[in-house]
């Protein structure tokens, strides 16, 4: 049955379902204080192991942009998998896909709110290394573009995750090993220019890695935003945020039909 025709009112259930997400996130705001410190403490933690027991200033402005990234990833997959397990196991989420709304209408709400909260977690971190390490980075607004196909790439991901959340009881073993692998290929540690080619090349399939490698090229290396896409590494990022969206959306619709058909969607 469809019920939502006019984009004024997909947009305002989108708002409501974002809006509703947010305020359960800051339900549990006494969380983002040690979530905010831990995630600044292991930077700070990688930075002195990197550099041997003390800070590596020209190592800074490198590694921070793929930290960054990868908190960025670590908070919203996290927010996405953790509120679909809190509102399966209080069955809520079996009554709200009852609803003539969807599937994928909700999914973007709960994603919008995660995102919002991850994205104001980052931001901040940026801030403060900036401010307190002396990291500094040329303003460019062409950095903007690869920065948002990251955070788009991000998305898709997250969907993909939510999806696995849905029909896979171990989700939580599996997201730690996937945090782990991406802090590890993505740039937050070593650029991956430096890798080998074919752990380069795997790590290029990881979400955040070229949009990581694009950013810093623009940022730090000075290219313009027609050498990095000559390069090939703007079309790249390009053609992997959509098909990361397009799969990740595709794999949380199945799951959730999935789930609706056998009962799955109540408590755990």
């Amino acid at each position: 049955m469809r019920v939502v025709t006019s984009p004024g009112t997909l947009a305002l259930i989108l708002g409501n379902e974002s809006y509703k997400g947010l305020l359960i996130l800051w339900s549990h705001r006494v969380t983002l204080v040690p979530e905010i410190a831990v995630v600044a403490a292991t930077y700070l933690m990688l930075q002195f192991l990197l550099g041997g027991g003390r800070l590596v200033a020209a190592l800074l402005p490198v590694t921070l942009l793929g930290f960054l990234a990868y908190a960025l990833i670590y908070l919203v997959t996290l927010r996405v998998s953790a509120g679909i397990l809190e509102e399966m196991n209080a069955g809520t989420l079996e009554q709200v896909h009852l609803s003539p709304l969807p599937a994928w209408l909700l999914s973007a709400g709960r994603l919008g709110a995660g995102l919002a909260e991850g994205i104001g977690i980052t931001a901040l971190l940026a801030v403060g290394a900036v401010a307190l390490l002396g990291i500094s980075y040329p303003l460019r607004w062409e950095a903007l573009l690869p920065i948002a196909l990251t955070v788009l790439d991000i998305a898709g991901f997250a969907l993909l995750i939510g999806g696995i959340t849905l029909v896979f009881t171990g989700i939580g073993t599996l997201l730690h090993i996937i945090h782990g692998i991406v802090m590890l290929l993505n740039g937050s540690l070593v650029p991956v220019a430096l890798f080998p080619e074919w752990l380069g090349t795997i790590a290029r399939l990881l979400p955040t890695t070229l949009g990581i490698e694009a950013t810093r090229k623009l940022l730090l290396d000075g290219l313009s935003l027609d050498a990095v896409w000559s390069d090939g590494t703007l079309p790249l990022l390009l053609a992997h945020t959509a098909a990361t969206l397009a799969f990740g959306w595709v794999v949380y619709e199945w799951a959730t039909q999935r789930a609706l058909r056998d009962g799955r969607l109540g408590p755990r």
